[in-house]
């Protein structure tokens, strides 16, 4: 039973026994306080400080992909430009081979990370990052060459990722690299394996 309702319920019983025991008498065992005024007295209303929301804090003050990592981009746009041009690698040689097979599943997969990569970017600037429109590289002659060329750059990417994530401050980022890093480790094992079946 909540307090005020402990009042209102004394109150009631005061004014009960009053009519009852108009006077209090020696052979009685209770004896009634005076009825006091049981009205709650009015708090003077004080205001709590406000204290600002998340989304109002200043730019610098983000820690995850916000202004504070300005200084992350040219690593970050550098890593773009390895994706993207590994992507566009993947794509001519999968329409070369028919459109299906690893390039196809790479070219899909390098998207992907792309998408992410560039997300990342927009969330620190707030600017669309234009992709570049320069003509594919030229292709290795052959399926096993291209194989070895895929390898070799998703080693490159994964070591870069990973002195990235080493070397960031962003903890969104780090863990991004980390992921991506990951992911292009698995690439290079699917070509590795596709060479070793050829």
């Amino acid at each position: 039973m909540n307090e005020t309702a402990m009042e209102l319920d004394q109150a009631a019983f005061q004014r009960v026994w009053s009519r009852v025991m108009p006077q209090d008498r020696p052979d009685c065992p209770f004896t009634l306080d005076p009825l006091e005024d049981l009205s709650p007295t009015p708090q003077p209303l004080v205001r709590a400080p406000l204290s600002p929301l998340p989304c109002q804090q200043t730019p610098q003050s983000i820690p995850c992909l916000g202004e504070a990592s300005m200084g992350e981009l040219p690593r970050l746009e550098e890593l773009i430009r390895e994706c993207e041009e590994n992507r566009r690698t993947y794509r001519a040689l999968s329409r070369r081979m028919g459109g299906r097979g690893i390039f196809s599943s790479l070219t899909t997969r390098k998207d992907r990370q792309l998408r992410r990569l560039l997300a990342a970017r927009f969330l620190i600037l707030g600017q669309e990052y234009l992709l570049s429109t320069s003509t594919t590289p030229p292709l290795p002659k052959t399926r096993a060459l291209a194989l070895r060329a895929g390898f070799r750059a998703e080693q490159h990417q994964a070591a870069a990722l990973m002195e990235a994530a080493q070397a960031v401050t962003d903890p969104c980022l780090a863990q991004l690299y980390l992921a991506l890093a990951e992911e292009d480790r698995e690439h290079a094992d699917r070509l590795r394996a596709a060479l070793e079946r050829r």
